[in-house]
C-alpha cells in the first residue's frame, strides 16, 4: 500500500494515503445508505457541524482492509505508539469499531478535541473551496490567524514545550486522502467562509482490545 509518513519531531505524527476510485465509489455508497438510516451522532462528537450521521458496521472490509493494515505501517513508521499502553501477556487486536460521515457548512467548525480509541483517521471526499482564495476573503486579510483559516490543525508540543499547529491545507487536491493519526493527538477544523455547498468528511475510530494467548 503506498501512502507517506509525515512527522513533527520529537512526537510520533500521521500517515495519508490516497485512495482509488473503487474505493472512493464504495464511500460514496455507504453515505447513501448513511443518510438513507438517518442515525445522528452529533451529540456523541465535538463538532459545531450542521450534521453527522454513522456508518454502520456491515460489510466494511473494503475500508477495514485498508485502515487496519495502515495501523501497522503507522506502528513501524513511529516508535512511541499507544499500542504499547496495553501490557502484560495477553494478545493486542486492533478493531474498527466505528465510523461517521461530517456534513460541514460555511461558518461552522470542530474545535480542539482528541477521539477514543488508539488511532483516528478522517477521509477528505469533498473539499468545496481553495485555501488559496479562502486566506484572501477581508475575514482572514483582518486576523493574525490568516493561514489558519478553512484548514484541518493538529495541536502538539514541540521540543521546547510550546503548543504548536501543523496544518494541513483543505483544498480540492486532497479530495480522496485518508488521514490516520493517534487517536489522542489533538486536532481541529477551522470554518471556512463564501461557499454554500458542504464539505464532506468520513472520520473513524480503531480500538485495541486484548484477549488471552492460545494455549497451545
Amino acid at each position: 500500500m503506498d501512502y507517506s509518513a509525515h512527522t513533527f519531531q520529537p512526537n510520533p505524527g500521521y500517515i495519508t494515503c490516497k485512495l482509488n476510485k473503487d474505493v472512493i465509489d464504495f464511500l460514496w455508497a455507504r453515505i447513501d445508505k448513511a443518510k438513507e438510516r438517518g442515525v445522528v451522532v452529533n451529540s456523541r462528537l465535538a463538532g459545531n457541524i450542521t450534521k453527522s450521521l454513522d456508518m454502520g458496521l456491515e460489510d466494511i472490509g473494503l475500508i477495514a482492509n485498508i485502515v487496519l493494515p495502515l495501523c501497522g505501517e503507522y506502528s513501524k513508521q513511529f516508535s512511541q505508539t499507544y499500542e504499547n499502553q496495553v501490557a502484560g501477556e495477553s494478545i493486542n487486536v486492533l478493531s474498527f469499531n466505528e465510523w461517521w460521515v461530517n456534513y460541514q457548512y460555511q461558518n461552522e467548525f470542530n474545535p480542539t478535541h482528541n477521539h477514543s480509541g488508539i488511532y483516528s483517521w478522517v477521509i477528505w471526499m469533498k473539499i468545496p473551496t481553495e485555501f488559496d482564495d479562502q486566506k484572501k476573503l477581508p475575514i482572514a486579510l483582518e486576523s493574525s490567524s490568516k493561514n489558519h483559516i478553512s484548514n484541518f490543525e493538529f495541536s502538539y508540543i514541540n521540543s521546547i514545550g510550546k503548543v504548536t499547529q501543523h496544518i494541513i491545507q483543505m483544498e480540492k487536491k486532497i479530495e480522496g486522502t485518508l488521514c490516520l493519526f493517534p487517536a489522542q493527538l489533538k486536532h481541529s477544523v477551522n470554518p471556512f467562509y463564501n461557499c454554500d455547498d458542504p464539505r464532506i468528511s468520513i472520520a473513524g475510530n480503531v480500538s485495541l482490545y486484548s484477549k488471552p494467548p492460545i494455549d497451545n
